[in-house]
């Protein structure tokens, strides 16, 4: 195999492809205690794959994991999650044995730059070593979107004041595991099958399996060297270590001349290809890349980035820190929903690090599928795909349960089963009993929601008859057998139940869940008769498929009737749950200085379910997703009284509060909440940023925008209504939304006036 890279590659060619400022997040000062916040603000995914931004040559403080999205494995672990894969980054320099690195040496100049334009990680140093020799290395990587099985890798290194012999070592890491800096849950997913050549030629080759169903992954790379376009790498080492491939060479220096160091990475999987083929495909993937050459393939990455970036922009006339924190939510994102592949959803972290293994939640329907079913409603098919082919696992997660229908698990990974842990362990070892799947249920009705809003907004009528009705039907079937009745009362019930607010579980007729069950219930019923009238026969072929009857339809009407909503005698609030009232009432006084509550002292002396404090918006939530059925009075008097015991520790809870806060004529605390949600990882708000980036949280912070500030709304007849509601400050906003097939541009004005334009 010959490999070479038919581009001459100049350091300023790569550098023109740096975007401006608005689109660069700096990393401007090396902090070892950093590592883990930004190994996670500058993942790089392109749907396919996703890649921490931890450091070429190591460091001690890291978590380097390289992800392929679907690929879990369980072994000794509570879960199915993400495993991470041997790692393909590694590229060391030395010189007379010393490792040129920003751990090992004096560093004289620090800078890395996460441009989220191009989905380009730059880095710039130079580092001073212990004999006082000073090297200069400049260069990028990226993961391709345009061949979404390929990263590369490029380095410029000049010596400044000596003449010498750079040895370089590329490496590939099959060692990695999950949880390395956890004693009690690390984890190692994979076995090495292979850690051989690429070729007879060059380049290294590891190929994994999964331990629990033995899916290979094959991950393959080479490393070259050119000066002025042509390649100056001396003789080539391999060496095998265990799980580690390494190769090694050397070059020839001088001070002041220039050495492009270029690394070509590939990846497949058994689910790609045939397994006795991977090798065969990275091999060939790798050849194509070096014979293309880095630079047109980074520039084709670039110009694939930039079509994304034609539809999911945001423009805002001013407050540029504000608007470069919007498109850093926006880029991770759309980094990470694929448009081909409808076996997969979007995890809580993304593609970005190792929390909650990498499973979908209710935050995939309710805070991201709004922004992918406006902006890229082909991933929007593709999310709601994955619920219905994962259908029949909510069927049996019911069935196993106690219930009909559809139970949609609270976590869900590949294979639709429940995914959430029953124990949790705490550092200090001991264990207890976690609750959640167990009485957090409001995942399936989140599920139905999800398909109304997608239908609703794509018009995808194709898709809800036949496959997001029978969703439809099936979680109205596991609300009816959820509901108890109680015959003292007269009236459904849904007890020992967790609302949105995790701090209080289980209770009693949580309000939240119970409206969303009411309106899941009679939603279906809505549809169907409408379908009776409308389609006869899909109608009757709906019922013979589901086994549906009058009957059934009467039985779901009558519960919706009868489901209990507790509510404050005499006044507009509703009880988040029955008995919350009777709680110890306190409210919140303080902020921290990112405006972000303080807990009260109360807490000193009371446990938080013990009190009203609450984790995040529940009753709010439900005035957001169900605006329509309260009155204006209702929403305000609702959101003022929880908003001051609403301690938001979850990312999901900001943004809502926002955009109801809105709703209600609270513009200043609307904004307010708005910075919090745009920032809470840039500036590590939540001090978790180390485990990955907030993915429902970036999907909130679309939606204020657009739902919010633009008051953009597609009504139940698919009608668009746009009401703008402009923050102080603002003159313009500027964002592109697909309706009825068409692609619009909207302005809106700092008077409220709105234009749009066909596109």
């Amino acid at each position: 195999m010959e490999i070479k890279d038919s581009i001459n590659i100049f350091e300023d060619k790569i550098k023109a492809l740096k975007s401006e400022n608005e689109f660069i997040i700096p990393e401007s000062l090396y902090n070892e205690k950093e590592n883990l916040k930004f190994e996670s603000l500058f993942a790089l995914s392109n749907s396919y794959l996703g890649i921490r931004g931890s450091h070429e040559e190591g460091t001690k403080i890291s978590l380097p994991y390289f992800y392929i999205n679907g690929v879990f494995d369980k072994s000794e672990t509570f879960m199915r999650e993400l495993a991470t894969l041997p790692n393909p980054l590694g590229i060391r320099f030395y010189i007379e044995k010393e490792l040129i690195g920003i751990e090992d040496c004096e560093i004289l100049e620090y800078l890395r730059e996460f441009d989220i334009k191009n989905g380009i990680l730059w880095k710039s140093l130079i580092l001073r070593d212990s004999k006082g020799r000073e090297t200069k290395i400049e260069g990028c990587r990226f993961a391709s979107r345009k061949n979404i099985h390929r990263i590369g890798i490029i380095y410029n290194l000049t010596p400044i004041n000596y003449d010498g012999i750079i040895e370089v070592e590329s490496e590939t890491d099959g060692s990695i595991i999950n949880f390395a800096d956890a004693p009690r849950f690390k984890v190692k997913h994979t076995v090495t099958l292979k850690n051989e050549k690429l070729s007879d030629f060059a380049g290294n080759y590891i190929e994994v399996s999964t331990r629990d169903r033995n899916l290979h992954i094959g991950v393959g790379s080479y490393i070259d060297a050119f000066k002025d376009g042509e390649s100056v790498l001396g003789n080539r080492n391999f060496n095998s270590f265990g799980e580690k491939s390494l190769e090694f060479a050397d070059v020839k220096v001088k001070a002041g001349e220039k050495i492009n160091f270029v690394k070509y990475i590939a990846v497949y999987t058994e689910n790609d290809v045939h397994k006795e083929e991977i090798k065969k495909y990275v091999t060939k993937e790798i050849t194509d890349f070096t014979e293309k050459g880095f630079y047109k393939e980074i520039v084709d990455h670039c110009l694939e980035y930039s079509k994304l970036w034609d539809m999911a922009d945001i423009k805002i006339d001013c407050d540029k820190e504000l608007n470069k924190a919007i498109r850093f939510n926006i880029f991770h994102l759309m980094s990470t929903g694929s448009s081909t592949n409808d076996s997969i959803n979007i995890g809580a972290k993304l593609l970005t690090g190792e929390e909650y293994g990498g499973h979908t939640f209710w935050d995939t329907e309710l805070f991201m599928l709004p922004f992918f079913s406006y902006v890229f409603p082909d991933i929007a098919k593709n999310l709601v795909r994955y619920r219905f082919n994962l259908l029949d696992a909510a069927k049996e997660n019911a069935q196993k349960n106690g219930y009909k229908g559809a139970q949609y698990p609270w976590e869900s990974a590949d294979d639709g089963t429940e995914q959430c842990p029953a124990y949790t362990i705490e550092p200090d070892g001991s264990c207890y009993r976690c609750y959640v799947a167990d009485y957090e249920h409001h995942v399936s009705a989140a599920v139905a929601y999800g398909i109304y809003n997608y239908t609703r907004i794509t018009g995808d009528l194709e898709f809800f008859y036949n496959k997001g009705i029978y969703i439809l039907i099936e979680t109205a079937r596991f609300w009816a057998s959820r509901c108890e009745y109680i015959e003292k009362e007269d009236r459904y019930e849904i007890r020992k139940v967790t609302g949105p607010d995790e701090w209080h579980e289980p209770v009693d007729n949580n309000v939240y869940t119970n409206y969303l069950a009411r309106w899941n219930l009679l939603y279906v019923k809505r549809k169907l008769d409408e379908l009776k009238k409308d389609n006869y026969s899909l109608y009757s072929h709906v019922l013979e498929k589901t086994e549906f009857s009058d009957k059934e339809a009467a039985k779901l009407q009558a519960i919706a009737d009868k489901i209990y909503l507790p509510k404050m005698a005499g006044r507009n609030i509703l009880e988040q749950f029955e008995g919350y009232f009777d709680l110890k009432d306190c409210i919140i006084e303080k902020y921290d200085e990112n405006d972000w509550p303080i807990r009260p002292d109360i807490l000193k002396e009371l446990t938080v379910d013990k009190t009203s404090l609450i984790k995040q918006a529940d009753v709010v939530m439900l005035m957001y997703l169900l605006e329509n059925e309260f009155s204006a009075e209702e929403i305000k008097d609702n959101y003022h009284y929880y908003e001051k015991r609403t301690l938001h520790g979850s990312s999901l809870s900001p943004a809502i509060y926002s955009i109801v806060g809105l709703r209600t004529g609270d513009k200043g605390k609307a904004y307010r909440y708005l910075r919090r949600a745009a920032f809470i990882d840039l500036l590590n708000l939540q001090k978790n940023t180390r485990e990955g980036i907030h993915a429902a949280n970036a999907g909130g912070v679309w939606q204020v925008i657009v739902f919010g500030f633009a008051g953009v709304k597609t009504d139940d007849k698919g009608e668009l209504i746009i009401a703008p509601n402009m923050p102080e400050g603002w003159k313009n906003l500027n964002f592109k939304i697909w309706h009825n097939g068409k692609r619009l541009s909207i302005n809106t004005y700092d008077d409220n006036s709105y234009k749009i334009e066909e596109i």
